[in-house]
């Protein structure tokens, strides 16, 4: 039986609590730098992260025993010369989801670089039996092996997978929620995939992390979100659907439910349509690709050369002012701009990153949104927030999920020595 006041004198004191701090700390600058650079010595990590010689040989000494890093030298003799590395080092990221017309899978280095790409159309005739979520994933499973069959030959490791969706990611397990590919139902993706792919199932278990579920849209937010490190950022895009991502100081928020920046369902326009997820007047009625593909008489162009292609001969046609298709994403932008009244007071964010192929119309998002802006403060208000075209042209966000997967390794590493 546990004696009473057991449980007490296993909880740290202030003291410990702030040791184990400073040298979660420390840990994640040496982990950081080895993540950019490869291997460094013991003197390169010093000057690297500010830290002493002494607090480095430390610090070293107690990763080498957690199997963080590995001291290719032995012996003191060696010490000063000998270069560090991860004992992951060797891993590879394995980023995949479905963007558009294509399932996508690529590998890469820890630092990010990518190595290997495959890609693999998503075919869908009017006819197929098949639940609307087996296509996609018939062929993200291809992809998948096709870049765990690559690792193989090459005769490297995977040391985390990353499953890209663009709804929602909710519940436990993590399943993809209002996804516009694989449809409106919670599904359970790493389990479907798992059933599909022998290699997936086969690799997981040497994983450093178990397969993991993402949103594209916080994915995207993390490409773009470089210099927006210390903001509250709303990021909102429509490439595969209508969706957005809030990161605040660099952390994706999801909610309480996994629910935060559902963007594409909000019941914004009054007594609108019945949306696939059972509302009516969601913004994905009057503003979803599909939709204003629709209205800019581009269905038969979509269903001809794929839904990349129509996108880019819409925003070419809106770009000459070709009236169907001007009008077409006015109307959408009325909407997201009408969204964006709603949300905007609610979260209070710095600044908006509008990303993917709504990017480089940010100023029609930006005209909506401020018609009908408070007058309050003599115009106090007027440039809050700001509005700003990402950068990315990446509708999956794979830089995005590569940094967010390798910060998950990185804690994994770093509470391994704290």
């Amino acid at each position: 039986m546990t004696q009473p006041g057991a449980a007490a004198a296993h909880v740290p004191s202030e003291s410990t609590a702030a040791n184990q701090a400073g040298r979660a700390e420390h840990a994640g600058r040496i982990v950081d730098h080895l993540f950019t650079h490869g291997g460094a010595t013991r003197a390169e990590l010093a000057g690297a992260t500010g830290m002493g010689r002494t607090a480095i040989a430390g610090l070293v000494t107690r990763m080498i025993a957690a199997g963080v890093l590995i001291d290719p030298e032995t012996g003191a003799e060696h010490q000063r010369s000998s270069r560090l590395r991860l004992a992951i080092a060797d891993r590879l990221l394995l980023t995949a989801g479905v963007a558009a017309d294509d399932a996508v899978a690529t590998l890469a280095e820890l630092d990010g670089t990518e190595v290997a790409r495959y890609e693999e159309p998503v075919a869908v005739a009017d006819d197929d039996p098949r639940p609307v979520s087996a296509a996609p994933l018939d062929a993200l499973a291809v992809v998948v092996d096709r870049a765990i069959a690559q690792a193989e030959r090459d005769g490297r490791r995977i040391g985390e997978t990353t499953l890209l969706v663009q709804g929602a990611v909710v519940g436990e397990p993590a399943l993809a929620l209002g996804d516009g590919t694989l449809g409106p139902e919670p599904l359970d993706v790493v389990a479907a995939l798992r059933a599909r792919s022998e290699r997936l199932a086969g690799l997981e278990p040497d994983l450093i992390t178990a397969p993991t579920l993402r949103t594209a849209a916080a994915a995207r937010a993390a490409s773009d979100g470089a210099e927006h490190r210390d903001e509250v950022v709303l990021h909102i895009s429509g490439d595969a659907q209508v969706s957005a991502a809030i990161v605040v100081r660099g952390e994706p928020f999801s909610g309480a439910h996994g629910l935060a920046g559902t963007f594409g369902h909000l019941p914004i326009v009054p007594n609108g349509v019945k949306c696939e997820c059972g509302q009516r007047g969601c913004l994905a009625t009057v503003a979803a690709p599909g939709v204003v593909l629709a209205k800019a008489e581009l269905r038969d162009f979509e269903l001809t050369y794929g839904r990349r292609a129509a996108i880019t001969e819409l925003t070419e046609r809106i770009s000459v002012s070709e009236d169907r298709a001007k009008w077409a994403w006015l109307d959408a932008a009325l909407w997201i701009g009408r969204a964006l009244q709603v949300v905007v007071p609610t979260i209070d964010p710095d600044v908006v990153v509008v990303s993917g192929w709504w990017a480089p119309l940010a100023g029609d998002i930006d005209a909506s949104f401020r018609d009908n802006r408070p007058t309050l403060g003599n115009g106090a208000l007027d440039a809050i927030p700001r509005v700003v075209a990402g950068g990315s042209v990446d509708g999956l966000g794979l830089a995005g999920a590569r940094r967010q997967a390798r910060d998950a390794l990185r804690s994994s590493l770093v509470s391994a020595v704290a």
